[in-house]
């Protein structure tokens, strides 16, 4: 691997990183690189997952002192989050390439209609304050228990768009700071992921020389996007991977 294509990787990493701490859906940066340097399909989803981590931790932990001001029952919530995310990963892990290569694109085009969403999500989710869901009752914590579980055996099988779909279900309880739920958001992201990367590193199909290279873009700008989230051109970022989107998808459908 010679030194432009490790500034490539490191470049896309931190991109992705960015991506996923504004705006979400960094796996659309991510995925598509992997195959630029030619991983298998299941193999880059895996290795993208892995390399996008570290820059879920780093913008959890930008937001922690949000975090902190979250009532203790919705950490709760990473319990489906691990149990979940594991077995969306056992289940990729018995996917073949073919079969993902032909489900992949469909996931990356509804990853990008989930991140078209996320302003009306956002415009929603200021009208909803004073109409959240209580957490106390058993029913109401039953479902959303259910809720989070099936949401995180997507994101351990793919993850793009799983940040969104969060975002949005955490507007229909408390919390009303934004600046909480993205946390939050971040911190069951990188919960499911946790359990779906360890079963991936079992697996011996992880490329580690992408990955690594990645991650040392991912977790810098993972930081960053979190630190800096309010200065940055939030509709900028998400236009940008909503274009990269469209492209990879298109692309990808058109190798079917």
């Amino acid at each position: 691997m010679d030194l432009a294509q490790i500034l490539l990787l490191i470049l896309g990493g931190f991109a992705a990183g960015i991506v996923n701490s504004i705006a979400g859906g960094g796996a659309l940066i991510s995925y598509p690189l992997m195959l630029l340097f030619g991983v298998p399909p299941v193999a880059a989803n895996m290795s993208s997952s892995i390399a996008v981590w570290p820059g879920g931790v780093a913008s959890a932990f930008g937001y922690r002192k949000h975090l902190r001001k979250i009532p203790k029952r919705y950490w709760m919530l990473l319990i489906p989050c691990l149990v979940g995310g594991l077995i969306g990963a056992v289940i990729l892990g018995h996917t073949s390439n073919d079969s993902f290569q032909r489900i992949a694109p469909w996931l990356i085009a509804f990853a990008v209609i989930l991140m078209i969403l996320r302003d009306p999500i956002h415009k929603w989710l200021k009208g909803r304050e004073g109409k959240k869901i209580i957490m106390h009752h058993k029913i109401v914590l039953w479902g959303i228990w259910i809720f989070v579980f099936l949401l995180s055996v997507y994101g351990g099988f793919f993850g793009a768009g799983f940040g969104i779909i969060m975002l949005a279900f955490l507007g229909l309880t408390e919390l009303t700071d934004i600046r909480e739920m993205n946390g939050l958001k971040n911190l069951a992201a990188i919960s499911a992921n946790l359990t779906a990367n360890l079963y991936f590193i079992t697996t011996g199909m992880v490329h580690w020389h992408e990955t690594l290279w990645m991650i040392v873009g991912t977790a810098t700008g993972g930081y960053i996007g979190a630190i800096y989230a309010s200065r940055w051109d939030g509709a900028l970022v998400r236009r940008s991977a909503i274009a990269i989107g469209i492209v990879v998808a298109a692309v990808l459908f058109y190798k079917l």
